[in-house]
């Protein structure tokens, strides 16, 4: 098993970037004690839409996908532009849709859930939809004991036409022999529960963010002024208070080469070597995770924070052989300041991620390690030194993980 973990600390200033149903900042308990979080999705989905990644990505592929329950709509719109009536063309779209147990609300023009789909795939369903035009057309759609459309998945699935199951599934299925998935979706994976056959297992994991310290939440009164307000007219036109806090967190992600291969086409059965098509790809994705990863900052309700804060340590470890090693417990008891003022909240939870994780190698060793360096601008006496530049430390992992998939 061959893969790819970053281990990263971002010290954020006062902030609340992921915010729960209440607009308090996520938090968790961790060790016995309360910790700032930021949730795997939050940063997942940061991650997926920075430049850096997408850059990577479609200068190797041509290809990104898009996650929406638009995409009936957006094809709907291209038909009319062609030509055809928008009654219509919804009509064959939404049905083309039912291929995948799929439904639609006209009222809304929205899929009942959100679909991530490549943007080839999405040139090639509406090409489905021009070449099964009057199939489409002429499928009649069961209805209920009232008279109007039946709500069956299933019932509505039947009444479309096998020809057009079959050119959808060849264009969507992940099950397809010889078909090779988008990068962020080898990366981040698909699931559809209604139609299993386009579930993709994804190569990466993010684990929430947590904070290295204790957290408390602080909250921020505040009041608005009208600026058109009387000078004879006193007190404030408006106020309210929102939640923050400042913390240093621990994030960990990690790569599954060999998952990413196999998403990206490479069969070990049928493959004697990686194809150059796919080690491109492999690699092009690892590049634009990694760079992204590190340089991705939440954007929650940052004009009122401005928390841009960098990263401030990344270690990168590309292993050939063993088992993933979070280092989260590395914090279990929480990074406290110290009574004479000398405490520095980064540069300890550096040395104490640096200390277990050695402890955690004299354990189990440190067979398969082809890389494993770190990058940073904090000081501190404990700490081991011989950090390399973060393009270095980028540059290094990836001749690393060229080294184990091309091995």
């Amino acid at each position: 098993m061959a893969f790819v973990e970053l281990h990263i600390l971002q010290n954020f200033a006062p902030s609340n970037l992921n915010r729960d149903e209440t607009n308090t900042p996520k938090s968790t308990q961790f060790g016995g004690y309360r910790r700032a979080r930021i949730s795997s999705q939050c940063l997942k989905r940061q991650i997926r839409q920075h430049s850096e990644f997408q850059d990577a990505v479609m200068a190797a592929s041509g290809d990104i996908a898009e996650r929406s329950k638009r995409f009936a709509s957006m094809m709907t719109d291209r038909l009319v532009e062609s030509g055809k009536n928008r009654d219509t063309a919804w009509d064959v779209v939404t049905k083309l849709f039912l291929a995948i147990k799929v439904v639609h609300e006209k009222s809304k023009e929205k899929s009942e859930y959100l679909l991530y789909i490549g943007q080839h795939e999405q040139e090639k369903l509406y090409e489905a939809c021009l070449t099964y035009w009057d199939t489409l057309c002429q499928a009649e759609l069961p209805k209920d004991k009232t008279g109007k459309t039946s709500k069956s998945k299933k019932d509505l699935n039947k009444a479309i036409s096998a020809e057009v199951k079959k050119a959808v599934k060849e264009i969507l299925s992940n099950r397809i022999k010889g078909k090779v998935n988008s990068v962020d979706i080898s990366l981040f994976g698909r699931m559809v529960s209604d139609y299993s056959e386009m579930n993709v297992d994804a190569a990466c994991q993010v684990a929430h963010a947590l904070s290295t310290n204790e957290v408390k939440m602080e909250m921020d009164f505040f009041t608005a002024l009208d600026d058109l307000k009387p000078d004879d007219v006193q007190g404030s036109d408006m106020m309210g208070g929102t939640y923050f806090n400042s913390s240093c967190y621990y994030r960990y992600t990690l790569i599954n080469l060999e998952k990413l291969k196999e998403n990206l086409g490479y069969n070990p059965q049928k493959d004697k070597a990686l194809p150059g098509d796919v080690k491109a790809l492999v690699l092009a994705g690892t590049k634009g995770f990694i760079k992204s990863c590190i340089a991705v900052t939440p954007s929650g309700k940052q004009n009122s924070s401005a928390a841009q804060n960098p990263v401030s340590y990344a270690r990168i470890c590309v292993r050939n052989g063993g088992s993933p090693w979070s280092l989260a417990n590395a914090f279990i008891q929480p990074i406290r300041p110290k009574r004479d003022g000398s405490s520095n909240l980064e540069a300890d939870s550096a040395v104490e991620l640096e200390q277990f994780s050695d402890q955690v190698t004299d354990m189990y060793g440190n067979e398969g390690f082809y890389f494993n360096k770190a990058s940073t601008y904090l000081r501190h006496e404990k700490l081991k030194g011989g950090y390399i530049p973060l393009d270095q430390l980028v540059e290094g992992s990836l001749k690393a993980v060229e080294e184990v998939i091309g091995g």
